[in-house]
């Protein structure tokens, strides 16, 4: 049933263009396959066609005046669209060096939070944990106590 109503309703145009002199060969072929078993079809192609007789044989009418259209004012819109696309690459330019600048630091360097200890505060607890002598000092590599070289 769905379908059908779309073939009606696709109908419903190519009679329209039927009316109008706009109907392509694969068109009409289409319309008049529809047309021989669809008699809703039928009907609306007639009453159509009809209408769109008599409104062809009315005579034209004459105007009292003449249509004017408004004069525009003189601006041309052109500058400010070339302005606002510049402006738009601008902001793009600038928000993907922000981001790309945003994300290489953060794979690199961590961001702080004021009033949320950061490693600076963990490095002041461990110098405070080596001077009570709960952690012992880290050396270079390859380096052990005393001075000695550690191969």
């Amino acid at each position: 049933m769905r379908n059908r109503a779309f073939q009606c309703g696709q109908t419903a145009e190519l009679v329209s263009l039927e009316l109008d002199g706009e109907l392509s060969e694969l068109e009409a072929a289409r319309l008049e396959e529809h047309l021989g078993h669809c008699a809703a079809c039928r009907a609306l192609r007639a009453e159509l066609a009809g209408l769109t007789l008599a409104l062809r044989a009315v005579p034209l009418e004459r105007l009292e005046r003449p249509v004017t259209l408004p004069r525009g004012s003189g601006l041309s819109l052109r500058p400010l669209q070339v302005g606002a696309a510049a402006a738009a690459i601008a902001v793009v330019a600038g928000l993907t060096g922000v981001m790309t600048t945003l994300h290489s630091q953060g794979t690199t360097q961590p961001h702080f939070v004021p009033g949320i200890p950061g490693p600076a505060d963990s490095i002041n607890s461990l110098r405070t944990l080596r001077r009570a002598r709960l952690v012992p000092p880290q050396l270079p590599f390859g380096q052990a106590a005393g001075g000695r070289l550690d191969i």
